[in-house]
């Protein structure tokens, strides 16, 4: 297995606003749409079906793997949490978002250990 292409910051940032567009079309459901919303926000890398992706990153063929296994986080909702609530944190959020423009990796890659790659036929079955 070769090792997988890093995701440029273009295709990453593409991929948050399709998540982003995702929650708040979920936040305008009556009295469960928040919930919804923000339980996409948090769990939507580890689900069991997506294979380490969002629906944004599955789109752009991109997904988040373990550093340095480059398996995806699927099933791994902690790792999932961390990278979400760093978005939710007000100020964390710039920090993280100056961290990623200047060394590109998101700080929240670095505490949950995970990157993002391009998602390729060779390694869809990780």
């Amino acid at each position: 297995m070769t090792t997988p292409s890093t995701a440029p910051l273009t295709e990453r940032i593409i991929a948050a606003v399709i998540d982003i567009v995702i929650v708040a079309g979920l936040c305008f459901f009556p009295r469960i749409g928040w919930i919804l919303g923000l339980i996409y926000h948090l769990g939507k890398e580890s689900m069991p079906f997506m294979n380490g992706q969002s629906c944004g990153k599955h789109l752009l063929k991109i997904k988040v793997v373990n550093i340095p296994q480059l398996t995806p986080i699927t099933g791994q909702h902690e790792k999932s949490v961390i990278r979400g609530l760093v978005m939710l944190i007000p100020v964390l959020n710039l920090i993280d978002l100056w961290w990623f423009v200047s060394r590109g990796y998101r700080l929240a890659d670095k505490w949950a250990e995970t990157t993002v790659v391009y998602s390729t036929k060779e390694n869809q079955a990780d």
